[in-house]
């Protein structure tokens, strides 16, 4: 256990942050999972918004710290590529 003030203060933080963090993380993957739920079921409408709102959560989480902005990048374009993919004339 921390003894000093300072010590003890930054517990407090860094407990509160990972509780956001892990939050932050959680609706990614719930965002990422409803994206291909939609695309197995071959909705390229439901798809797109999906993909739109993870999107935003992915941003959002590279801006705030809990990813890397390199991390949210290649997400992005991996979750793209899919739906270009079963969009793409056959």
């Amino acid at each position: 256990m921390p003894h000093s003030v300072s010590a003890r203060k930054r517990m407090r933080q860094n407990a509160r942050r990972h509780e956001r963090n892990r939050a932050i993380k959680s609706r990614l993957r719930t965002a990422r999972r409803a994206f291909l739920k939609a695309m197995d079921a071959g909705d390229l409408d439901a798809a797109r918004r999906q993909l739109r709102a993870a999107e935003r959560l992915l941003h959002r989480a590279a801006n705030n710290g809990p990813i890397h902005r390199n991390t949210a990048a290649r997400t992005i374009g991996r979750l793209q590529q899919r739906l270009n993919a079963a969009a793409a004339p056959k």
